[in-house]
């Protein structure tokens, strides 16, 4: 019986003991502050905490940095900070004060027409292989994170593009759409791939003509996740030059390309800020099916996966590691036009800027280890724009280890070194992060396809 009481007495105790540690708030309001064109209902949507919510004391701090992020990641502002104050005994009320973006941009376009600088660099570093223009955005026009972009360019190639996106369209903001047409022209052109090499063509004449438009729906469920559909209709047209160099450029010969494409994609995105992130994690799904109408020149289909882990091992030392794979139907006659692995984009090898490599399936892994060297708000009082005149700088040096595999079937018909077999590249870097989602990767790998040297590169992670 005593020995009864006594553990009563010791649970009632730990109990006691718990409920005061466990203390309380009630959230009375949630304030905004700077937000002078985004509509207060859509950052409310990216947030987990409410008035008349009760939080937990100690869960407090991490809970608002928590939902500062999520609301850096809309990237309609700058940056975003978040605080509370005591409202009255264990009651507070949550501050996130903003500076927003310059919305409405019209920007010049200087670029490389090449892959990257890397490449340009390699072909003779001609002026003549580049390509200028205009670029007109209104982002966030109605405060709702619209966007509406016009862009004309010229030079190496031709295109004008217009496209409009619209995240939330329904009273739950779940659903949201968007829509794009793209009528491009090109005098130089890539016709075909030998020793992991793009053979390019020049003339005075129009080599390639194509258009495409795109419809496209977006659902997003709770935070994080989000399924989307696109239907796309492209047309295409190549001169008979083209055709001659390579019968296989478009299927049989043909000089011509019609096809439907349908897209269904899957992510989950649960990452501290998306054009550098540091902490999280992101998971990416695509099925693509090409040849939708009975009349297509295209028949198949392939799938893409890709999860990226960013992980803080706390004084300032992160690791980030990436897994990218695509398989496409077998047995299938996929033109030379439609068949991309690695050398495009960010999906490459780093160490082998300089390659192409072609295949119908791949698996591509990026890893790089990186410790944050500066970070800071920088202050520029010589601009009279509160948008320009608070800089966001960070550097980071970098180790990185990449590794892929490609599968071409006929290697022997493009003399590929590269692919059916392992490829590894390794280096140093730094990386460069500033404002306007601006991120700059400096690498010097030490293991690589023999060709690169210092290896540049501007863009997102992933």
């Amino acid at each position: 019986m005593k020995c009864s009481r006594l553990l009563l007495l010791t649970l009632l105790c730990f109990f006691l003991h718990e409920t005061a540690e466990a203390q309380y708030v009630i959230v009375d309001s949630v304030i905004f502050k700077g937000n002078e064109k985004t509509r207060d209902n859509i950052l409310r949507r990216e947030l987990d905490i409410h008035a008349g919510d009760t939080l937990q004391t100690t869960e407090l701090d991490s809970r608002l940095e928590f939902n500062r992020r999520k609301l850096t990641n809309t990237n309609l502002f700058i940056w975003v900070k978040g605080d509370y104050h005591q409202n009255k005994p264990e009651h507070i009320v949550l501050t996130y004060e903003f500076l927003e973006q310059w919305y409405l941009l019209g920007y010049p376009i200087f670029q490389l027409a090449d892959r990257n600088l890397n490449d340009w660099w390699s072909r003779g570093h001609s002026m003549d292989r580049t390509i200028y223009g205009a670029h007109f955005i209104h982002n966030n026009f109605m405060g709702r994170n619209e966007k509406l972009s016009l862009k004309a360019e010229t030079g190496y190639t031709q295109r004008l593009e217009l496209g409009y996106s619209n995240p939330y369209i329904d009273r739950k903001k779940t659903l949201g759409l968007g829509a794009s047409l793209t009528y491009s022209t090109s005098k130089n052109l890539a016709f075909r791939t030998i020793n992991d090499t793009l053979n390019n063509l020049s003339s005075d004449k129009i080599l390639r003509e194509r258009w495409s438009g795109a419809f496209s729906l977006r659902k997003r469920i709770q935070f994080y996740d989000y399924h989307y559909a696109e239907i796309r209709y492209s047309h295409s047209v190549i001169a008979d030059t083209i055709r001659q160099l390579n019968p296989n450029y478009y299927y049989k010969g043909s000089n011509e390309q019609n096809f439907l494409q349908l897209t269904y994609a899957y992510s989950y995105d649960f990452r501290d800020y998306a054009p550098y992130p540091l902490r999280g994690k992101k998971l990416d799904f695509a099925y693509n099916y090409y040849g939708i109408l009975a009349q297509d020149a295209l028949n198949y289909w392939d799938l893409k996966a890709s999860i990226a882990y960013f992980f803080d091992l706390g004084s300032n030392f992160f690791v980030t590691t990436q897994w990218k794979a695509k398989v496409t139907q077998e047995n299938k006659n996929i033109p030379y036009a439609n068949i991309q692995a690695l050398g495009y984009g960010n999906d490459n090898v780093r160490g082998y800027e300089l390659n192409v490599i072609d295949g119908t399936n791949y698996l591509l892994s990026k890893n790089t280890f990186k410790f944050q060297l500066f970070n800071k708000i920088i202050p520029l009082k010589f601009i009279p724009y509160k948008q320009f005149n608070q800089m966001p700088f960070s550097i980071y040096p970098t180790v990185f280890f990449d590794f892929a595999y490609v599968y071409q079937a006929h290697p022997e018909l493009t003399a590929s070194r590269f692919t059916n077999r392992w490829i590894y590249g390794m280096g140093l870097g730094f990386d460069i992060v500033t404002y306007y989602n601006f991120v700059c990767k400096l690498g010097v790998p030490v293991v690589n396809s023999g060709k690169s040297g210092l290896v540049i590169s501007i863009g997102r992670e992933f």
